[in-house]
């Protein structure tokens, strides 16, 4: 894990903690997703498990490359790659207690690991990019019947404490006009036809000069994040980067 990161980590480590309420905590005892140790939902021998990307990649091919970059043969071969600057990953979704902990969030209203995820998220953009004036932090937007059925947004959790981490403003500027089937479900093509034309920047919304950090839980093929970005390149944002928990 990078110095940084763990000193963060440390250093926060009582806000980080999960038990927030003595009561419910002896009605409901948390156990550890990763080895099942009570007292919360990773213990700290788990949190140490943990593989924080040290460098940033390419996250179409996996070439290194500077905070995400998209490097430029993969540029030439999908051009559309040109309206997302890069995408910045936290952790790795394969190694250590990461996928457990991400599907618990996000499928069994497990909330609190939002601002566990959130935090770190904040301090790895920080350490990857140069935050400049104008910046936004906002979340990739659910159709309104899942977030109903969910209850949530994972994205729009995640984006409110990266905001509020970095003393940045958030904002919800895109909306699904659509309902469509998931992607991870699908492969190749059929990910970027199944989100064709779904994206919307909100009513009112003036995202003209922005530089816009979109956040989503995981991204697979970054298929999400760019259809999102060409709207909001064609809506006059300056830049569109993408911010995860992990690539999947």
């Amino acid at each position: 894990m990078p110095v940084v990161i763990w000193e963060f980590l440390r250093q926060n480590l009582t806000k980080i903690k999960f038990g927030k309420n003595f009561c419910l905590d002896i009605l409901f005892p948390k156990f550890c997703f990763s080895c099942s140790k009570e007292g919360n939902w990773l213990c700290d021998s788990c949190l140490e498990k943990i593989v924080f990307v040290k460098t940033q990649v390419c996250s179409t091919c996996g070439r290194i490359s500077e905070t995400g970059k998209f490097c430029q043969p993969c540029l030439r071969l999908l051009p559309e790659r040109r309206n997302l600057s890069g995408i910045i990953s936290t952790c790795y979704f394969e190694e250590g207690p990461i996928r457990e902990l991400v599907h618990n969030f996000k499928y069994n209203h497990i909330l609190e690991l939002g601002d566990f995820f959130g935090q770190i998220m904040a301090s790895v953009l920080r350490e990857n990019l140069i935050l400049e004036k104008d910046t936004i932090i906002a979340p990739v937007p659910l159709h309104f019947l899942r977030q109903s059925q969910r209850g949530y947004n994972q994205a729009e959790i995640l984006a409110q404490v990266v905001a509020e981490k970095l003393s940045l403003p958030f904002e919800k500027v895109l909306k699904r006009t659509h309902r469509t089937k998931r992607q991870v479900d699908l492969t190749g093509n059929a990910r970027r036809e199944n989100l064709k034309s779904v994206f919307e920047v909100c009513s009112g919304k003036n995202i003209s000069g922005k530089i816009i950090i979109l956040v989503d839980d995981i991204t697979t093929t970054g298929t999400t994040l760019t259809e999102c970005a060409k709207v909001l390149k064609g809506k006059g944002a300056k830049k569109v980067w993408g911010l995860v928990i992990a690539r999947g």
